[in-house]
């Protein structure tokens, strides 16, 4: 186990598409992004958290009361949240058939906001298993010196990003992380 340093100054970036469907398709039960935090700063001084959501934007709809709530619990457990509109792009094949795509990440975003805190860090703990950061993390931790940590679900992160960060911490190896926790069966 590592050793903590109090005055290390972390951030956190939550990929919260990339979370998303790491727990919709590996576990059951409600995440507790409250743990999540708490296990993501490990004792140590909390520079920022930023949680990156996508949104779609029916204000309407039902369930977008649900999506305010969620943003607002995110905010009172410590996290800023970032939010983009899910942009819906519709093309038609040559024989006609209606084509229907959806565009909304936060990848560059991440990246970029990464880049901004570097100076400012003493250590980044990412809450994602994509693979479009590698080229991020090696040079933050080439260039700036810092300590990059990954918080993933094992079964979908990027080998090659297993292969850089400083250290990784599997979701299911958290304890109390999720109400009602269990594991779904690959296949």
């Amino acid at each position: 186990m590592d050793v903590v340093d109090p005055t290390e100054r972390v951030a956190v970036f939550v990929d919260g598409a990339n979370l998303y469907h790491s727990i919709k398709n590996y576990y059951s039960g409600v995440l507790d992004y409250e743990r999540l935090l708490q296990v993501a700063t490990d004792g140590r001084k909390l520079l920022r958290a930023t949680f990156y959501i996508v949104e779609k934007q029916e204000s309407d709809e039902p369930g977008a009361s649900s999506a305010r709530s969620f943003v607002y619990n995110l905010n009172n457990f410590g996290y800023k949240v970032r939010s983009k509109p899910l942009i819906m792009h519709e093309t038609f094949s040559a024989s006609g058939e209606r084509i229907v795509s959806h565009k909304g990440d936060w990848d560059v975003g991440i990246v970029v906001d990464m880049m901004r805190l570097a100076d400012y860090a003493d250590a980044y703990v990412l809450v994602s298993g994509d693979g479009d950061y590698v080229e991020a993390v090696e040079y933050l931790q080439s260039e700036k010196g810092l300590r990059i940590e990954v918080i993933s679900a094992s079964q979908c992160t990027s080998q090659a990003l297993l292969d850089v960060c400083d250290r990784h911490t599997d979701l299911a190896d958290i304890p109390d992380l999720f109400r009602g926790q269990r594991l779904r069966a690959e296949g």
